[in-house]
C-alpha cells in the first residue's frame, strides 16, 4: 500500500521528500544553466569591450572561466569559490540608511592632508629595513636590500572607472615613474582599492625587473592585463613563494586572512591573504584586508615575531565586522603575530585616511589605535603620506610629526 508520504511518479512509488529534492535539483540545474548562459554572454561582452580598449571593462580583469584553471587544485575552493574558515556573523550587511549616510562623506578630513615627497633616489641601494607609506595599503618596504611594494594603488579612484567610485583624499606622494627600482609587487587580494590596473600597467612597463607575488587565482587578472607569466608567482593559504633577488632570498608566506574577493558580480573566485615576508636578516607582516581571527596566533608561532607589522586599521563597521578589523582588533593581531615581543615590533597602520570607505570619521581609526597602543605599550608610527620610517633606527620623516593627523581631524 502506498503511504501518504509517497506519490506515484512514472508508475513507481517515490518518497515525497525525494521528489521535492529532485525537483529542487532540476530547478537548480536549470537556473545554473541560465546563469551560465547569462554569465557567458556577459563575459563575452566584457571581453569584447576590454579588447577594444574600454577601460572599465578591462579593469574587471579575468572572468570565471579564466580564473578557474588556477584555482581548481586549491584545497580551500569548493566549486571554484573560496570561503573563510570562520563562520560568518549574522550582521545583515550594509543598509539603505548607511548608503544614504555615506553620501555625506563622513570619513573626509576637516583640513587638507599634508603629503611628503619621499627621498627615494633611483641609484641608492635599498636599506636593511625601512617603510614608506604611500597611502591606503600601499607601502614601499626595503628589506635586506630588496624593495617590496604592497598593494599599489596610485590612481585617482579605487574603482573600475576613474569617473565614479571612491576618490582619494590626498595626492599620491610619488608617481610610479619616480619610484626607485621595484623588485617585488606584493598583492593581498583583488579588490579595487588593493589591485589597480593602471598602476599595475605602469609598474610592469617602468619596472621591468619587478616580480609579482599574488594569491591563488589573482594571476589570471595579471595575465589578462598582459603581465608575462614568468613574472607572476602565486600562493594559496599555507603556501609560500621563494624569490632570489640579486643574491638575496626572500620567502613570502601566504597567511590565511578573513575577508573576501571579487571585481565583478561574482565574489570569492580568487583567494585573499595576509603575507609574512622573511628575509635573511629581517621580517615583516602585511595584513592586507582582514577581519579578526585568533588564527593569526599560528603565524606568530611559526614565523614571528616580526620587526615590522603593517596592519589595516580603517574601513570598519558593525555591518561587516567579519571582514575589517577595528583599531583595537588590529592591535590584537599585532600581539598574536609577535608572541612575547609586541613591544619590540614596530606597528605601521594602513588602510585609513586615503579613501572614504566606511561611515566612521576620518581620524577615528588612528585615534583609537594610539589610545589602545599606549595602554598596551606598543610602539606605533603614523606617517604622513610619503613619510619614511627607518624601522631599525626608529628615525625618519615618519617620526617627525606624530600629531600631524590631529590638525586634519
Amino acid at each position: 500500500m502506498t503511504s501518504i508520504r509517497s506519490i506515484l511518479v512514472d508508475g513507481v512509488a517515490e518518497p515525497v521528500g525525494s521528489v521535492l529534492a529532485r525537483a529542487r535539483r532540476t530547478t537548480g540545474q536549470l537556473s545554473a544553466a541560465g546563469a551560465q548562459r547569462g554569465s557567458l554572454a556577459l563575459g563575452g561582452a566584457v571581453e569584447l569591450l576590454a579588447d577594444r580598449g574600454f577601460g572599465p571593462a578591462r579593469a574587471l580583469g579575468a572572468g570565471r572561466d579564466e580564473i578557474a584553471p588556477f584555482t581548481a587544485g586549491s584545497a580551500f575552493a569548493v566549486d571554484g569559490v573560496f570561503a573563510n574558515r570562520e563562520a560568518a556573523a549574522a550582521t545583515g550587511g550594509p543598509s539603505l540608511a548607511m548608503a544614504v549616510e555615506m553620501t555625506r562623506n563622513p570619513g573626509r578630513p576637516g583640513a587638507p592632508i599634508p603629503v611628503l615627497t619621499p627621498h627615494l633616489p633611483a641609484d641608492a641601494e635599498a636599506g636593511a629595513l625601512a617603510a614608506t607609506w604611500l597611502g591606503h595599503a600601499s607601502v614601499l618596504v626595503e628589506i635586506d636590500g630588496v624593495r617590496v611594494l604592497t598593494d599599489p594603488v596610485f590612481s585617482r579612484r579605487c574603482s573600475p572607472s576613474q569617473t565614479v567610485g571612491p576618490r582619494r583624499m590626498h595626492e599620491v606622494p610619488v608617481p610610479v615613474g619616480a619610484l626607485p627600482p621595484i623588485d617585488v609587487v606584493l598583492i593581498s587580494h583583488d579588490h579595487y582599492d588593493h589591485l589597480d590596473v593602471e598602476t599595475i600597467d605602469a609598474l610592469a612597463t617602468l619596472h621591468p625587473q619587478a616580480q609579482f607575488v599574488v594569491p591563488t587565482g589573482v594571476q589570471a587578472h595579471l595575465l589578462s592585463w598582459g603581465i608575462g607569466p614568468r613574472r607572476i608567482h602565486a600562493a594559496d593559504w599555507y603556501e609560500r613563494v621563494t624569490l632570489d633577488i640579486a643574491g638575496t632570498q626572500l620567502r613570502f608566506h601566504a597567511v590565511a586572512a578573513r575577508h573576501f574577493s571579487g571585481r565583478g558580480m561574482i565574489r570569492n573566485l580568487t583567494q585573499w591573504v595576509s603575507w609574512a615576508v622573511v628575509g635573511p636578516e629581517h621580517r615583516f607582516f602585511f595584513s592586507g584586508d582582514t577581519g579578526f581571527t585568533e588564527r593569526y596566533a599560528e603565524t606568530g608561532d611559526l614565523l614571528g615575531p616580526f620587526d615590522l607589522s603593517i596592519i589595516a586599521i580603517g574601513a570598519y563597521d558593525a555591518a561587516w565586522a567579519d571582514i575589517h578589523v577595528t583599531p583595537e582588533e588590529a592591535l590584537s593581531v599585532h600581539h598574536l603575530i609577535n608572541p612575547g615581543a609586541a613591544g619590540e615590533s614596530l606597528l605601521l597602520p594602513i588602510h585609513w585616511g586615503t579613501f572614504n570607505l566606511a561611515p566612521h570619521s576620518w581620524s577615528d581609526p588612528v585615534q583609537r589605535l594610539l589610545s589602545a597602543a599606549g595602554t598596551a605599550g606598543v610602539r606605533v608610527v603614523v606617517p604622513r603620506p610619503g613619510g619614511t620610517a627607518d624601522v631599525l633606527k626608529r628615525s625618519g620623516t615618519a617620526f617627525d610629526d606624530p600629531t600631524w593627523w590631529e590638525h586634519c581631524a
